[in-house]
């Protein structure tokens, strides 16, 4: 995706300064805009009945989100949370029509990003029902740390993003240390090199086979 620059919007936009954990919008509240990430990692969590929380996409710097409304003049679906100490730009766009007044050319993008969105969730809810706990657990921390490597990356986040339970993720990922996959120096999840992560990940879906 261009950088934000590159896009001739015209609409009022304001900054914000987020702090980590904190929503910048919570599920199911009118929608009032879009977003772009400017610095920092913002994660989208669906809230189940019972209050607990699942992780199901990341959005890093130059990234947008809280877009799907605009297409489906719907309430949010989720809640945007700050990971980490982050600043965005809030749009005040209100309909996909009027931004395709403000910008023809990000319209575009975003529904074309909006399909990128829709082929990954299904390719997510294929692997949770052909790979078992412990290749969706690989794919998720190979994920995390192919994207955004400086991040401190936690048993519960794997857990959440891999629909996984947090007991499962901790025992595997002990096993991943004393593989020499992950660094047993670290105390959270941490690949000593994403090339062996890889090459452990391919090689255990090939077991499946």
């Amino acid at each position: 995706m261009k950088p934000i620059s590159q896009y001739s919007l015209h609409s009022s936009t304001v900054s914000l300064n987020v702090s980590k954990r904190e929503a910048v919008y919570i599920s199911n509240t009118k929608a009032s805009g879009f977003y772009h990430v400017d610095k920092g990692i913002i994660g989208l969590y669906q809230v189940a009945d019972t209050g607990k929380e699942s992780l199901l996409r990341l959005y890093g710097p130059g990234s947008f989100f809280g877009y799907r409304s605009l297409f489906t003049n719907q309430r949010y679906p989720a809640t945007a949370r700050a990971m980490e100490n982050s600043e965005v730009k809030k749009f005040d766009v209100k309909s996909f029509e009027s931004l395709q007044q403000l910008s023809s050319e990000l319209a575009k993008t975003l529904a074309i990003e909006v399909c990128h969105e829709l082929g990954d969730a299904e390719k997510r809810l294929v692997q949770f029902s052909a790979f078992n706990a412990k290749n969706r657990i690989i794919d998720t921390i190979h994920h995390f740390f192919s994207y955004y490597p400086q991040y401190p990356w936690t048993y519960r986040e794997i857990s959440e993003y891999s629909a996984t339970d947090v007991t499962t993720v901790i025992r595997f990922c002990k096993s991943l240390k004393e593989s020499g996959v992950l660094c047993k120096q670290h105390r959270k999840p941490h690949p000593l090199d994403l090339n062996k992560l890889d090459r452990y990940r391919q090689a255990s879906k090939e077991i499946m086979k």
